[in-house]
């Protein structure tokens, strides 16, 4: 099947985008210096694009091996859940940890997120536990409402309420397919899909901090599924269109929410640019190149996942040393926990991913046989 490299590059990037940003996110530095939130704005784009990136993902997979559903949901798992169950583990002991470092801060010290803090701190003390356990052991935590069940999406650990929509998403995906093969089906899935949307965003379905409830984020798997399904069909440019970029860019200042789009669009454009002369098309191939096709960008890349949700504990681990053991202000705080965050998720990453997420993916690989079915492609 063919791999797209370049895109576990990119998900290299947007892990630690996230990484960074959750570090001042959780240090309460964006509180501090209002500049510094614009990189929780960058990290919600890049948990976005994640989602976009999903959906081609899962398109293709699907596409390719054309496989019975039980084989594909049963690797899907294997691959998600080893991991997550023991972020999971850790993510509750830090959370408490949390709770510890900031319930009654020191002099000076500033409650990251109070709103939420206070949220999940009352959940906690009203006897929800267990529920939340409950919720983050089916990976449906994301789709509970939090009139249902308070701060459930971000509760234990706050990234995997994007894997708990991955997962919802996971669930329907061959489905969708199928029905995107006739013309009817594709009618049917595309008002399905705006209207569940619509009935999210006037809070018909619950009110959620993220759209970790797949409703609100059926645009942006769509995006994903639709740039696969026409992928091969996408003309191929002699050099990248850096001018149009640049012009459509320009448009994000207008709303940051066409953020996440532009940028896939550019980066689909790319991947679908062949190699030119030396002109400002090679020079930008190269510069991408560089950033996503690397080794040290693939290294990372494929490493990702278990980046992505492992920071947050390493994170509230750090905060609560500094606070707590050696009552640091904001200033050093913020310096060793970024120094140690960073290094220790590096660490952790390699060694989840070479112990626990590797050895997970060859076992699904060797438990469930590849069954054909006929193509998933529309007709």
């Amino acid at each position: 099947m063919k791999h797209f490299r370049s895109i576990d590059g990119l998900r290299a990037w947007l892990a630690w985008v996230v990484v960074l940003a959750h570090v001042m996110l959780h240090t309460g530095a964006d509180r501090k210096w209002p500049l510094i939130e614009k990189l929780e704005t960058c990290s919600v784009h890049a948990v976005c694009i994640f989602i976009i990136i999903s959906g081609f993902v899962i398109t293709h997979l699907l596409l390719e091996k054309h496989e019975n559903y039980l084989p594909y949901i049963s690797r899907r798992l294997l691959r998600i859940y080893p991991i997550y169950f023991i972020c999971l583990c850790l993510g509750i002991g830090a959370t408490f940890l949390n709770i510890q470092a900031f319930a009654d801060p020191p002099s000076g010290a500033i409650v990251p997120q109070p709103e939420l803090f206070a949220l999940e701190l009352g959940s906690l003390n009203n006897g929800d536990f267990l529920r939340h356990l409950a919720a983050h052991l089916t990976l449906l935590h994301g789709a509970i409402s939090n009139h249902i069940l308070p701060a459930s999406s971000y509760m234990f650990l706050g990234p995997a309420w994007s894997l708990s929509l991955e997962w919802q998403f996971y669930l329907v995906a061959p489905l969708v397919l199928v029905a995107l093969r006739t013309r009817k089906g594709q009618v049917i899935v595309a008002l399905a899909t705006l209207a569940a949307y619509g009935a999210y965003q006037q809070d018909w379905l619950g009110q959620f901090f993220d759209p970790s409830f797949l409703p609100g984020a059926g645009l942006y798997f769509a995006i994903g599924i639709a740039t696969r399904l026409v992928f091969t069909k996408l003309p191929e440019f002699k050099t990248y269109p850096l001018a149009a970029m640049i012009v459509a860019l320009g448009f994000c200042v207008m709303s940051h929410k066409l953020v996440p789009f532009i940028f896939w669009a550019g980066f689909v454009v790319w991947l679908r640019t062949a190699r030119a002369p030396f002109d400002t098309g090679k020079l930008a191939a190269r510069a991408f190149n560089a950033a996503f096709n690397s080794n040290l960008a693939h290294y990372l890349g494929i490493r990702s996942y278990s980046t992505y949700l492992i920071h947050e504990p390493i994170i509230h681990t750090v905060v609560f040393v500094c606070i707590r053991r050696f009552a640091l202000g904001l200033w050093p705080m913020l310096f060793v926990t970024l120094f140690l965050t960073v290094a220790l998720t590096l660490i952790a990453s390699v060694i989840l991913y070479r112990f626990v997420e590797a050895p997970a993916i060859a076992l699904g690989k060797r438990m469930f046989s590849e069954v054909p079915l006929r193509p998933l492609a529309p007709a």
